[in-house]
Order: C-alpha cells, then sequence, then structure tokens
C-alpha cells in the first residue's frame, strides 16, 4: 500500500464520502476526471488511490471501467461451525426458502461410492435445490445421500437438509470434512443463482458424518460471493 500523502488523501476522501452517506454500497464512485477537477490532484495518484481501495475491498471494480462502493454481504456463515444454510438466513431476519430443482433416484457413480463409502451398484437420492432469504437467490445445493437412509420422498419442506435426514434416521450428523474455492461464472449455476458474470461463487464441497466417523451426506453448496461473507477463527500454532 501507498506511503504517498497525495494517495492517502485521495483514498480519505473517497471514504469520507463514502462514510457520510455522499456515496452507498452499490454506487459508482465519480469517474477520474472528476476526481481530479474536484481535488486539483493528477491521474496517477487517483488511479493508485482507487486501485488500493478495490485491493482494500472497499471498491468493486465493474465490467465496463466502472468503479463502485463494494455492497456489503448482509450474510455470514462461519466455517468453524456446522450451521445450516436456514440458520444462516434466519440469523439475518428473513425467511428462509427452498426451490425444488430435482429430486432423483440414480446409481452410485464411482465417486459417490468413494466419498460416502457404498457398495458397487448402490442407490443414491440427488437433491438438487435453490435456497433463498425472502424469495431471493442466495445458495445452490447439490446433496447425495443413500437412498436406504433418506429417500427424495422424505423432504419436500423448507426445513434445514440436516433436520430433515435427522427427522428419519437413529444418528446425529456431527461434523463435515469441508473444502472451499472460488468459482468464477458458470452459466447453468449461475443462471439459477441470477448472478452476473462478474458476481463469483464459492464453492463448500462437504462430507457430512455421524458421531460413529461414518460418511452420511455429500453436499456441494454455491453460495453467491456477492451475498455471503466467511467467517473463521484461526488459532497460531
Amino acid at each position: 500500500m501507498s506511503t504517498n500523502a497525495t494517495t492517502n488523501f485521495v483514498k480519505n476522501w473517497i471514504l469520507d464520502q463514502i462514510q457520510s452517506g455522499e456515496l452507498n454500497p452499490g454506487d459508482a464512485i465519480p469517474n477520474e476526471f472528476e476526481i481530479k477537477k474536484l481535488l486539483n490532484i493528477n491521474y496517477n495518484e487517483i488511479e493508485n488511490a482507487i486501485h488500493e481501495l478495490v485491493t482494500e475491498q472497499i471498491l468493486s471494480q465493474k465490467s465496463g471501467g466502472v468503479t463502485v462502493v463494494k455492497p456489503k454481504q448482509p450474510y455470514y456463515y462461519p466455517l468453524d461451525e456446522l450451521v445450516s444454510i436456514t440458520n444462516m438466513i434466519e440469523k439475518n431476519g428473513e425467511v428462509a426458502g427452498t426451490e425444488f430443482i430435482s429430486l432423483d433416484e440414480e446409481v452410485a457413480t464411482s465417486k459417490d461410492i468413494e466419498v460416502l463409502n457404498l457398495e458397487k451398484d448402490s442407490l443414491i437420492s440427488v437433491i438438487e435445490r435453490l435456497r433463498t432469504a425472502d424469495g431471493e437467490p442466495v445458495v445452490y445445493c447439490l446433496d447425495k445421500i443413500a437412498t436406504d437412509l433418506f429417500a427424495c420422498s422424505d423432504y419436500r419442506s423448507n426445513s434445514s437438509i440436516l433436520s430433515a435426514i435427522e427427522s428419519k434416521v437413529e444418528f446425529k450428523i456431527t461434523h463435515a470434512n469441508t473444502s472451499m474455492e472460488s468459482i468464477s461464472y458458470e452459466p447453468y449455476i449461475s443462471e439459477i443463482l441470477n448472478s452476473d458474470p462478474d458476481d463469483a461463487m464459492m464453492l463448500l464441497t462437504q462430507i457430512h458424518y455421524n458421531e460413529h466417523g461414518t460418511p452420511v451426506l455429500y453436499s456441494l453448496n454455491y453460495f453467491k460471493s456477492s451475498l455471503v461473507k466467511f467467517r473463521i477463527t484461526r488459532n497460531r500454532i
């Protein structure tokens, strides 16, 4: 980051515009010509200031060269707790909804067999859903579970899939191994989430286990990055 006093002056001017409410989340900031005219500062320092605020995630650059105040994500999803998406949405004071895209029973693939520790030719329930908040898309979910544990016909409500599964079995889902990666625009899923081409997604791939350490549920959850921020406490070793 810059130690240049002029660059910092421009950064603070933009930050003051945001803090005073002159610029709100999603608003385009004045272009470089307008800032130069207002502050009488050269273009290089203005460019540096904007670049640094983009790097610090205060501003966001859209296709077409427009720079906007980055909208705040309304949802926090803790990575160090096994919290349902329903809980995440309801904690924000909104109504969690479910739109079912498909519910199918399929023969497990070699990947499913490996992940869920199944026998060859086992049947699995494949549940494809869109999770919404007050009707707006937030997360695309693809879940797989052995059909003899949980059939597609067992799940027809807005409840958390974890709660729905636990209502049908005699064990608890206690933990999940989770990997996380950023996904750029993907036509099928991005369209379901009503995402712009600039709007990335965060994919959480999770294998859920019961209290005996047996894999139960294989989930791929695509979170809309413009709406969800992830949180975790990390301890130094």
